[in-house]
């Protein structure tokens, strides 16, 4: 340890480092960023499947609607079509000269003519030259609003959500960390003992991150949702590891210690307990490995990777900045701030029955509401999002009503089937009208032959067919789910080979992957996290207690979702039910090495106390910052997914809290005899 302290190794390594990161730092704006969720569903999903087949016969182009205010007369939707058509980027453009005689509007049907022009309002279906993922297409979608500038305008689509997801996500990331940022300086001064030793947790820290955030493009894509919350998650769940290292080290020099003996020493002392934390912590993510939904993979692996850097950091850089500022360190040591809460551990002891009995109920009364919590599947709060894309549509929709499309590719040309199917699909409940090639050209007086190639190939193309399903379901609930099952049937009973796409049916094979991840999910991250704890401490019931005590904060986190029947996107249920526990159990394990440390010199009641001492300010300090970055995220993100998962993260986090410093020193007087190290 000597020689790795020497002032030439600490150039060597600081010089690496720092290299290292400013190429981290231009790798990472290479990062390819996914923000299609349905693109995460298992390969032999429908979905996966049907987008294939879709691509590799009619392409991948985006369909929007456009609506145009303050429209005099049809001529002057004419003209309007004609500027959205010169648009590079827009392969066509559909309205109501297209589908009646506008040269004879007494003739036409009125319901038809309202469904493109009504009260001054244009409707536009433009298709794009590309698919709603496209950053190509909000680069169309932006040129439009350009060139139609002189009118007030509307966009809906999936291509119009996706771009308005896109943006937010980017600066949300900034957002998010300048929150996080100021918010864990002001703990860290606050809570350390030195002015100096905020600065070398979050470079040690920050080095990590960029790290992260730079290796990932190794990586093919990552998602939105990973994009926006990795690196502050990183940040807040590892500050712990440095505060470990560098409050051993002021206990050994407060035992009056040389500063590379007492650096160590630290390292030594912490080595076992920052390893723990780390291998807890990277266990918990890597479960989420074990989804079919390959979103749990993604934020697996990113956040995995970026603990373990985060590990690495901490134990090589720590030691070498401890011994590089060391005169200024201590120089520069004050009072700390925060008290510990050493002092609680006589009341604790003293009602360890109690607690006990209460976490008990608690864990109880949460479970059981946690069965209770309602979820949504996809991303979209659909009537309830408060998004400039969502406020778009409702525009156009309060004009022109609900058009939720559902695409149905069918394997075979048969349109005397077609009909048979369109007819059954149009006895479903909130289905509004079938657009296909049978209900757009009576067939039977007009031989396909006759018609037009372009018309013909939007619906027929490779010994494919292709149907829209018009629906009036907006919202995800029952009646959507309903839609889509009822229109699964009508399907099926025609066909044998066949693909359902869109956001409805998406997010119904969301729904049911990921309720099948559930139990897989759980069940790998606590059997991952208690095998590390097993080897870790080498006893049988320290992990029991530690799990059953974060496990319980899980279930209290997630039963308060039941109680007060808040609605949140169950995938960030999902991955906070790994993150919860992966990053918390942190807590655990520095109470329960501080316990058990001090159990080998002190009465059971005595190392209670001086566990808490010892451990509370750290564990605090941790919590608080994940706290902030999980409720920054909620705060500061206008899609739904990132604010559920930081609202989790961020109660999850206190309460975590709160049951460590409480439950498990009460939990480890009363199980004393089977925690004690032998």
């Amino acid at each position: 340890m000597h020689g790795w302290l020497a002032k030439r190794i600490r150039l060597i390594v600081f010089t690496v480092t720092a290299l290292l990161v400013v190429i981290a730092g231009i790798l990472s704006f290479r990062v390819e960023a996914n923000y299609d969720l349905t693109a995460y569903l298992p390969d032999d999903s429908m979905t996966a499947e049907g987008v294939k087949r879709l691509r590799e016969t009619f392409g991948d182009n985006a369909v929007i609607d456009v609506m145009v205010s303050d429209v005099d007369d049809v001529e002057a939707g004419i003209a309007l079509k004609a500027l959205i058509t010169s648009v590079e980027g827009v392969l066509a453009v559909e309205w109501l000269d297209d589908v009646v005689d506008v040269t004879d509007m007494e003739a036409a049907d009125p319901m038809v003519v309202a469904g493109y022009y009504q009260q001054g309002h244009a409707r536009f279906i433009v298709m794009l030259a590309h698919g709603p993922y496209d950053v190509k297409a909000a680069t169309v979608m932006d040129e439009l609003r350009e060139i139609l500038s002189d009118h007030p305008l509307a966009m809906r689509g999936e291509a119009v959500e996706n771009a308005e997801e896109r943006r937010i996500a980017e600066g949300a990331v900034v957002m998010m960390m300048a929150i996080v940022l100021p918010v864990s300086i002001i703990i860290l001064v606050v809570a350390s003992k030195s002015w100096l030793e905020p600065a070398l947790v979050l470079i040690v820290l920050g080095v990590a991150v960029v790290l992260n955030m730079g290796t990932n493009v190794f990586l093919p894509e990552i998602s939105f949702i990973t994009l926006t919350l990795a690196a502050a998650l990183q940040l807040a769940i590892s500050l712990d590891y440095s505060l470990f290292m560098i409050h051993r080290y002021y206990e050994h020099r407060d035992e009056g210690e040389a500063v590379h003996v007492a650096i160590k020493h630290a390292w030594i002392r912490a080595f076992p307990a920052i390893l723990a934390s780390a291998l807890t912590t990277i266990a918990g993510f890597m479960a989420l490995l074990f989804m079919r939904y390959g979103i749990g993979m993604d934020i697996g692996v990113v956040l995995a990777k970026g603990i373990a850097l985060s590990f690495v950091s901490v134990m090589v850089l720590m030691p070498l900045l401890i011994a590089a500022t060391h005169t200024r360190l201590e120089a520069w040591r004050h009072r700390a701030f925060v008290f510990h809460l050493g002092g609680l551990g006589k009341a604790i002891v003293k009602a360890r029955y109690a607690l006990v009995v209460l976490l008990v109920l608690l864990a109880g009364v949460g479970f059981f509401f946690q069965q209770r919590a309602p979820f949504y599947y996809g991303t979209s709060r659909g009537d309830t999002a408060t998004t400039d894309a969502a406020l778009e549509a409702r525009n156009i929709r309060a004009v022109f009503g609900v058009r939720q499309p559902v695409v149905v590719l069918l394997e075979t040309i048969d349109n005397d089937r077609e009909i048979a199917l369109i007819s059954d699909i149009m006895q479903i409940e909130n289905v509004m009208y079938v657009d296909a090639l049978v209900t757009r050209v009576d067939l039977e007086t007009v031989p396909k032959a006759a018609l037009p190639p372009e018309l013909v190939m939007q619906y027929e193309q490779g010994g494919m067919a292709r149907l829209m399903v018009l629906t009036s379901v907006v919202e995800e609930d029952e009646a959507m789910f309903n839609v889509h099952d009822a229109i699964d049937a009508a399907v099926a009973s025609h066909y044998d080979t066949y693909y359902l796409l869109g956001r409805i049916p998406g997010t119904a094979e969301i729904r049911d992957t990921v309720l099948a991840d559930t139990p897989i999910v759980m069940l790998a991250s606590v059997g991952a996290i208690a095998l590390v704890l097993l080897l870790v401490f080498r006893n049988g019931l320290v992990p029991v207690l530690m799990l059953l005590v974060i496990q319980a904060a899980i279930w209290v986190n997630v039963g308060v979702l039941g109680v007060f029947e808040t609605r949140v996107v169950y995938i960030g249920y999902l991955v906070v039910l790994a993150l919860q526990l992966g990053a918390t159990i942190d807590y655990a394990v520095l109470l329960m090495s501080r316990y058990r440390e001090m159990r080998r010199a002190r009465e059971p009641k005595e190392a209670v106390r001086e566990a808490l001492r010892r451990s509370s300010v750290p564990i605090m300090i941790s919590g608080f910052v994940l706290a902030s970055a999980g409720f920054a995220s909620a705060a500061t993100s206008g899609l739904s997914v990132i604010a559920d998962i930081g609202l989790l993260i961020g109660r999850g986090a206190l309460l975590s809290l709160v049951f460590v410093l409480v439950f498990l020193p009460a939990l480890c007087h009363l199980f004393d005899r089977g925690v004690k190290p032998r």
